[in-house]
């Protein structure tokens, strides 16, 4: 099975993809679309069709997105709810099943900590999907951990640093915590 994992914004969508079989979690890409200045309907549109684009290369089981987060700026939410809601019809209108993750819950499920840094989120998404480097951008690297959220909530996945982690681990998300 193949999952799409997607982090959603109105200037630099993440999206990655995590296979998993046999109880593994592997690696396939990690990206992100960015559209061009200008008009914001353009932008939306460019997005739809940039993720049918991914979705029809790369041919997904399952979707998966962050909630919409609630900050100061109504009008920065209200953007980032459009861009949402374009990339959702697109997975939907593929006919994808799509489970929906609070940010705190993608970190807690990756790193076991539902505060940890985008940093921390990074550290462990290498060392669960045996990567030489941390996925990069954030953007793409916090979609890749939205795919890799599914598959663990879904109870299908068991990776290498979940549940009790060596003490080296756990100091060096100490350090990094408080950089």
């Amino acid at each position: 099975m193949l999952v799409l994992g997607v982090d959603p914004s109105s200037t630099s969508t993440g999206y990655g993809f995590v296979e998993y079989s046999k109880r593994k979690a592997r690696y396939i890409t990690c990206g992100c679309i960015r559209p061009k200045q200008g008009e914001f309907e353009d932008r939306l549109v460019y997005m739809f069709d940039e993720m049918t684009r991914l979705i029809g290369e790369y041919a997904p089981d399952e979707g998966a997105i962050e909630t919409t987060f609630f900050g100061k700026d109504a009008a920065a939410v209200a953007k980032l709810g459009q861009a949402r809601g374009g990339l959702i019809i697109a997975m939907r209108k593929a006919g994808l099943p799509i489970a929906h993750y609070a940010p705190t819950m993608v970190k807690r499920s990756v790193t076991g900590n539902g505060q940890a840094t985008k940093q921390q989120v990074q550290f462990m998404l290498a060392r669960n999907l045996g990567l030489k480097e941390r996925p990069k951008p954030l953007d793409a690297s916090d979609a890749l951990a939205i795919a890799l959220c599914h598959t663990q909530q879904a109870g299908r996945v068991v990776c290498e640093g979940r549940g009790q982690r060596k003490p080296e681990i756990e100091a060096l998300l100490s350090r990094m915590a408080r950089r």
